[in-house]
């Protein structure tokens, strides 16, 4: 490198290179950072492939989940599935529940595998009790509450046939009161 009069006359050519490169990476980052083409179409970057709903991705065909049923005394949900080992589940809110009880149904006659989860609430507290049991349908029986006095519990209850070797239904219904 020669030097007059503190000037710099010739730039050796692997720092213009560097300094290319740096350029062109410090735009590429302000393009993303500002936000890049705004297209209405392009999918929510926050989200992973398989998170939130996937009905509403594109090309899907499956409907939206419907919201999980909110009683006091009833019938709380219902759900039925048929197949080789078929699991069908029922899930619902209990507003200011007194007792929990779960009915399953199979047919043909077998085993049927049914586990349950309640979350009770109460003055910003909860309190959760789940279990598994076997049983020979029809079958009504009364699960624990948690707690005593709670202002919601959320409750989920699934069945499963037991039987491999041929096609069955299984029917599993959640009661409040």
């Amino acid at each position: 490198m020669k030097k007059f009069a503190g000037k710099i006359t010739e730039i050796k050519p692997l720092y213009l290179v560097a300094a290319s490169l740096v350029a062109v990476l410090v735009v590429v980052g302000i393009f993303i950072v500002a936000g890049g083409g705004d297209d209405p179409d392009a999918p929510d970057p926050t989200l992973g492939v398989g998170e939130g709903d996937p009905s509403q991705l594109p090309g899907n065909r499956r409907r939206p989940p419907r919201e999980a049923p909110r009683v006091r005394t009833g019938l709380v949900d219902e759900a039925r599935r048929v197949g080789r080992l078929a699991v069908a589940q029922a899930r619902g809110t209990i507003v200011e529940p007194s007792r929990v009880r779960i009915r399953v149904s199979a047919a043909p006659k077998q085993t049927v595998t049914v586990n349950y989860q309640l979350g009770c609430f109460r003055d910003r507290r909860a309190k959760v009790a789940r279990g598994t049991y076997r049983t020979r349908p029809p079958d009504i029986r009364e699960v624990p509450l948690p707690m005593a006095g709670a202002e919601s519990c959320i409750v989920t209850a699934g069945a499963q046939l037991t039987k491999v070797e041929e096609e069955g239904r299984v029917k599993i219904g959640v009661i409040a009161g």
